[in-house]
């Protein structure tokens, strides 16, 4: 269930407990009995806990009073101006002597994302091209630590990285990004911030029995007990993507060959 709906049942219940009481007190007052008053107060609370519910939720879905705030910010950035540099991309990459693109993993999490994402830079690295990889953890560790992990913070957080790579793009290094990324709209976001000619899709395919299996922080077991909420592949859902330009699956592909299949996709494109 959604933190909010549990937010806003719990406000329900306790602030009905507090009227109701208020409620009975006054009917007991008033008729003298107090059984009526009791009768008055339980009514009460079946009525209005449901009427209070809904009509929370329907202030909660409704935009009235945040328009304002995003006019705001749409206001805001028209006053602002894209300021244009004597030394740009095209110019670093021939410094560079290699082009610059994003390459993205993404499957559900023990899938072997970050693993693949460090061979692949080693390999890279050996080969003197400059490169720099952008992890899940390390990056709500850090820059997007602010963020939870319900569905708008999830996207959120893969728009925050895909404005990351950019500049890095831009900056003349192969960005790697292993994120688990669940959402087919976010991947698809980050694709046009960084432009379609920059952007490789690797889906790390490992089926989620095999990622249970593996467990190697111990997510699944925590998220099976119910300790996280809204874990990918348990209680929450995982869209693959529909056309990645590689798919690996470490469960049945030696990681030698899986390397060499990503070295293959990634050193034609850099020349």
């Amino acid at each position: 269930m959604d933190q909010s709906i549990k937010r806003h049942i719990a406000k329900t219940i306790t602030w009905r407990i507090v009227g109701t009481l208020d409620t009975m007190m006054l009917g007991w007052i008033v008729s003298g009995d107090l059984k009526i008053g009791l009768s008055v107060g339980g009514l009460e609370l079946l009525t209005k806990m449901g009427l209070y519910y809904f009509h929370e939720r329907v202030w909660y879905r409704s935009n009235f009073g945040l328009k304002k705030r995003s006019s705001t910010k749409k206001n805001a950035a028209k006053n602002l101006t894209i300021q244009t540099f004597s030394i740009d991309k095209k110019k670093r990459n021939t410094q560079k002597q290699h082009k610059s693109f994003l390459i993205w993993f993404t499957g559900l999490s023990g899938s072997g994302k970050s693993t693949l994402a460090n061979l692949l830079e080693n390999e890279l690295h050996e080969q003197g091209i400059h490169t720099f990889v952008l992890d899940g953890d390390n990056i709500r560790l850090g820059l997007n630590k602010d963020l939870s992990f319900t569905g708008e913070d999830r996207s959120e957080n893969i728009r925050r990285i895909g404005e990351v790579a950019n500049l890095m793009i831009d900056a003349g290094l192969v960005t790697i990004a292993a994120f688990v990324s669940p959402f087919e709209k976010d991947r698809q976001l980050v694709r046009s911030i960084v432009g379609p000619e920059n952007f490789i899709e690797v889906y790390v395919s490992t089926p989620l029995d095999e990622c249970k299996r593996r467990d190697v922080k111990g997510l699944y077991k925590k998220a099976m007990k119910g300790d996280i909420r809204e874990f990918t592949g348990i209680s929450s859902p995982y869209e693959a993507p529909k056309y990645p330009d590689i798919t690996v699956d470490t469960s049945n592909t030696n990681i030698d060959e899986a390397l060499d299949k990503l070295l293959g996709l990634v050193l034609k494109k850099l020349h």
